[in-house]
Order: C-alpha cells, then structure tokens, then sequence
C-alpha cells in the first residue's frame, strides 16, 4: 500500500490520528503526519496550508501517496489532489468542510449579534485565536471549495457521521453529487469525529478502499 498522509482537523494535531496510524504503521504502511499551525504568527491562506503539505511530501522524498483528511483537512487535501493529480492515488475524507451551509436564522443572528454587539460567544475555535489567527480562519472559512471539487479525479471514499453537527450529512451528499470519483459510507452512531467515534469500522473502510486499488 502506498504512503499515507494524515491532514488533521482546524485546532488538532497529528496525535489525532494516533488510534488510525497505529493500525496502518503496524502493517507496514508509511504514515506521514502534518502538524498544521492554525495560529500563526502571519496571516495565511488555504493555499499556504497546501505548500506546507507540498514540501512535506518533497522532505520526505514521497512521490505518491494516498490521504487521509479530516474537517480542515479536507479542505487542503482537494487543493493538493487538484494541484498534484499525479501525486494524490486516493483520499479517505471524513467530516469533510469545503462546502458552504445552508443558510440558517438562528445561526446569521447568533454570528451578527456578535459581530456588532459582542453578545453571546463566537465559535470555540475562533474565540482562541490572535488577531491574525483570526483573518487566516476567516479566509479558510469563507472559501467555498465547490468548484474545485467538482474537477477532482481522485477516487475519494467519504465518511459522514449521521450526527455530524459542523459538517451535517447532506454537505457530504452535496459533496458526492458535484465530485463524481466519489463514494459516501454514513456511520449511524458517529459525528464530526467518525474516525474516533468508530475506529474499528474507520480503519477497515479505509484499508479496504486503499487495498482494492
């Protein structure tokens, strides 16, 4: 099986992934991990988030690879198999960000009532952030990755928790409908964190997925 590359969620780390890399490392699978700074000392884009994935790959001499993503790591990994076709094999997504929500009344109140009076709190992630943490989180957030998606050629295995809250099932339908390389697997007792939430089950799709090619 060809290296794995592991793209953690917005405010995690590669230690994420532990439970899921344990498995691949013990059957000889290579696994890469990326530690992405979601507070940095400059603003950044999701297209610098990619270059750091890029010369992740080049320091590490690997040349094909599958990926492994989940939330914001979704996000850089549809960047980096449409700049990189050649390089990306096959993705396993999970809780997978990219696409805008449907609009929701509660939800533009809630962010408006903050943003002019400072009632009520912002997201948990945002609220942790430095001042320039907070513009690169506004780019990644307000970047709607649909067209992108619907280019991607890269066989893609979506995984959905069924109460999955930040990213709800049907972005993960809408997903599927625009990237025609791609398959969805809804795990009925997981959310955000399928991967956690149902590890067993994670790690047989994705081996699976990745064996059969």
């Amino acid at each position: 099986m060809l290296p794995i590359v592991f793209l953690h969620g917005w405010g995690a780390n590669a230690d994420s992934f532990a439970q899921v890399s344990r498995f691949f490392t013990g059957a000889g699978v290579q696994c890469i991990f990326v530690n992405f700074d979601c507070n940095p000392n400059r603003e950044m884009t999701l297209d610098d988030y990619v270059e750091v994935v890029e010369q992740k790959l080049i320091d590490e001499k690997i040349t094909r690879c599958n990926i492994v993503g989940h939330s914001f790591g979704c996000r850089v990994a549809v960047l980096l198999a449409g700049r990189n076709p050649h390089m990306i094999d096959q993705m396993v997504l999970t809780g997978a960000a990219g696409l805008r929500a449907r609009f929701n009344l509660k939800v533009w109140a809630k962010i408006r009532l903050y943003k002019m009076f400072k009632i009520g709190k912002g997201s948990s992630d945002y609220s942790k952030l430095s001042p320039t943490g907070k513009h690169t989180f506004q780019n990644i957030i307000h970047r709607d990755l649909s067209r992108e998606i619907s280019k991607l050629k890269t066989p893609t295995m979506l995984i959905c928790g069924k109460n999955d809250k930040s990213t709800p099932l049907y972005m993960a339908k809408r997903w599927t409908r625009l990237q025609k390389s791609s398959i969805l697997k809804v795990y009925t007792e997981a959310g955000h964190f399928a991967f956690l939430d149902q590890p067993a089950r994670f790690i047989t799709d994705t081996y699976n997925f990745m064996e059969k090619k």
